[in-house]
């Protein structure tokens, strides 16, 4: 009779040594000079049970594959073997080959939450010269959330712009309670006494979209003139038009300011490109008395190209009515930007009037 022990041995080698023939099936297959074959063999591995580790290195080699179907494949592949295929696809992320580098920051951006474990190659990788391979990485951190947040906010401190705005962009890409992690960090850069601090701080702010418009419309309730031209540069990038961020705009054409008040109406004009709502909303400010608010408000309707049109028939009234020169001159700029032909006809025919009276005799 066997001794139990010596049973019990025999029994595990037998199942390991069928556990290691498929295996060895599989990494042939993926070494094969046929692709398809190797797509069969990436296939495989995904069907096997328990997973088969041991063809990691055939695996990852195949991310060195010109063809999209093959390394596509190895990487579901991959992502199938669980944590130490997550550690393999962080080992590939300082591999001498650019390509690898990006196909491997791309899967991880699939293999969340156990993707977690590569946040600290994926951080290193934010600093790579190769645009794909920090762009995947922006998106897998993005992606990875909450782990990744304390060394995005490490790395917006950094003194390369580079890596700070690729930080900035991955807590772009996260829900908004964790972007509001990052706003209470960047608040003291903004506000900091230096004018590149500022800037850089406001660009990082902006790659964060609307969880930073609250930081910006407090900005321009203040008085100091450089924060808000750094606040209306934000606004435009984010280029939310929500009603409180528009009634802000509107306010700021009445600023002390004329730099600001200039900057307000361009940023209202580029908003009003993209919202063809957004004249209509300017509409009631060309009946203000305030000229500073006139003259942003036109010029920003101008600005807004055929998307402005609502607004034809007023600027041609306060072309033709208006008391003060400066208004209808202004009025008649704002109808050429326009480049409609009927605002465009308006514009030259107050053009042709005005030569007529200051030339005919």
């Amino acid at each position: 009779m066997i001794p139990t022990r010596i049973f019990a041995m025999a029994v595990l080698a037998v199942s390991m040594g069928c556990a290691r023939r498929p295996a060895e099936g599989l990494v042939k297959q993926l070494r094969s000079p046929n692709p398809e074959t190797r797509i069969r063999g990436a296939e495989g591995v995904l069907a096997q049970k328990p997973p088969a580790v041991e063809v990691l290195p055939a695996l990852t080699d195949a991310f060195r594959d010109p063809r999209a179907k093959v390394y596509t494949a190895a990487a579901r592949a991959t992502l199938s073997l669980g944590n130490p295929g997550v550690d393999a696809l962080a080992r590939l992320l300082s591999d001498k080959d650019a390509w690898v580098r990006c196909r491997a920051a791309e899967t991880l951006g699939l293999a969340r939450p156990v993707a977690a474990r590569a946040v600290p190659q994926l951080l290193r990788a934010l600093e790579d010269h190769d645009f794909c391979v920090t762009g995947k990485s922006v998106d897998a951190l993005g992606v990875i959330g909450e782990p990744a947040v304390p060394g995005l906010l490490e790395l917006l401190k950094d003194n390369n712009p580079a890596i700070r705005r690729n930080a900035g962009d991955a807590l772009g890409r996260m829900p908004l309670n964790l972007q509001a992690q990052a706003v209470e960090v960047l608040l003291p850069a903004f506000k900091d006494k230096d004018e590149f601090t500022r800037g850089e701080a406001a660009m990082r702010l902006a790659g964060m979209g609307g969880v930073a418009a609250p930081v910006f419309l407090t900005a321009l309730q203040g008085s100091d003139v450089d924060l808000k031209l750094r606040a209306l540069d934000g606004l435009e990038e984010i280029a939310d038009t929500r009603a409180e961020v528009v009634n802000a705009l509107m306010e700021t054409l009445a600023d002390p300011s004329r730099t600001v008040r200039l900057r307000a109406s361009a940023v209202l004009g580029r908003l009003g490109q993209k919202d063809e709502k957004m004249a209509e909303r300017l509409l009631p400010l060309l009946q203000s008395k305030d000229t500073k608010v006139l003259h942003g408000v036109m010029s920003a309707l101008g600005d807004m190209g055929a998307a402005g049109a609502v607004a034809l028939t007023d600027l041609i009234r306060l072309m033709d009515t208006h008391a003060d020169s400066a208004i209808r001159s202004e009025a008649s700029e704002a109808l050429f930007k326009m480049g409609l032909t009927e605002s465009i006809t308006a514009a030259e025919r107050r053009n042709m009037d005005e030569y007529r009276r200051n030339n005919v005799p």
